[in-house]
């Protein structure tokens, strides 16, 4: 029996650990990956520490920004073939006849199962993953490169390509880590300016590299007259982020909530949303169609994540570091 190194949560005081299992069998509707890439997001952070209502099913294998080669196809796959380079994204997995299924939202489908939370992920050597909702890749694209946009580089574009329009020129970009990092490159087409605010002095300088005007929030919170945007996303999950963009708005500007905060619920100003006519969207990941958009545009160089690699049997250091935010580049790939 052929064996591969995983990284497995049985319990959640436990934490996780690196395991031998059994290499999976691809089902009829699946194909057998072997990871070249897997890219670590603060989601699995929640997803180890059990720390939302909805808990993730255990054992689990977390991970869902994966980038590997097929080596097994199952009896119903079409389309695809061996040896080929694919990416496995979040949305693992939906029930393909509700309306935003139809519509291609799937990413908002009730019955959506997810890569590395509810379907084994991509922390491991092998993966399986349903062929309907993976991306064929171009052969000579870096794995390393490629893996994180299949959640935050997903995130990141979406939220953008809500937000785009020609009444909007200045953006406000509240954190800038792994995902707001992107947002900025992605933004840079669609908006006159970019202002990105991030705690971080590390983060900062990336912000102010990568072109956007850039302050702490104490800088931002001290200027006088503060300028007025035109929208706002909010990747931070600091409850502050939210109610600072949202003084930062223009009236009839709208706020991108992208973050999943700290707080299960949100304390907004009712009169001055009305009276404003303030706009408030929630971006959740992104569907296929967005994922095959955001690929190409790397493909063709218009923007870079910023990288640390770590082996798979660095996971535990890796998941450490990211939640104490002690990463010097705002996203984590694993290596097997």
């Amino acid at each position: 029996m052929r064996t591969m190194r995983a990284a497995v949560l049985r319990d959640f005081s436990l934490g996780i650990q690196l395991e031998d299992l059994p290499i999976p069998e691809p089902k009829p509707n699946q194909v057998l990956v072997r990871i070249l890439a897997s890219g670590i997001c603060h989601t699995d952070l929640h997803a180890i520490n059990g720390s939302w209502d909805k808990k993730p099913i255990l054992p689990l294998i977390p991970g869902h920004e994966g980038v590997g080669v097929i080596e097994a196809l199952g009896s119903k796959v079409t389309g695809f073939s061996l040896d080929q380079k694919v990416l496995i994204p979040w949305v693992g997995r939906t029930c393909r006849t509700c309306s935003f299924c139809s519509s291609g939202n799937e990413n908002y489908c009730d019955r959506q199962f997810n890569t590395g939370y509810v379907i084994p992920g991509t922390h491991a050597e092998y993966a399986t993953a349903d062929f309907r909702y993976i991306l064929p890749l171009p052969k000579d694209i870096d794995p390393v490169q490629v893996a994180p946009l299949a959640c935050a580089g997903l995130t990141a574009f979406e939220t953008v390509k809500k937000l785009r329009s020609n009444d909007n020129k200045t953006l406000l970009i509240m954190g800038v880590g792994g995902v707001g990092h992107l947002a900025i490159q992605y933004a840079k087409e669609f908006f006159t300016r970019i202002i990105a605010i991030d705690p971080s002095a590390i983060r900062i300088a990336q912000a102010k590299l990568l072109g956007a005007e850039t302050y702490s929030p104490e800088e931002w919170l001290s200027l006088n007259p503060r300028p007025l945007v035109d929208a706002a996303a909010v990747f931070a999950a600091d409850p502050s982020a939210v109610t600072d963009s949202m003084k930062a708005l223009r009236n009839g500007g709208t706020l991108a909530l992208v973050a999943l905060g700290k707080n299960k619920e949100l304390s907004l100003p009712w009169f001055e949303l009305v009276t404003r006519g303030i706009r408030i969207l929630g971006s959740h990941v992104g569907p296929i169609s967005t994922l095959k958009e955001v690929v190409q545009y790397h493909h063709l160089g218009k923007a870079k994540v910023l990288i640390e690699t770590k082996p798979l049997a660095d996971i535990r250091i890796a998941f450490e570091e990211l939640a104490a935010g002690k990463n010097n580049s705002p996203r984590l790939v694993l290596v097997p």
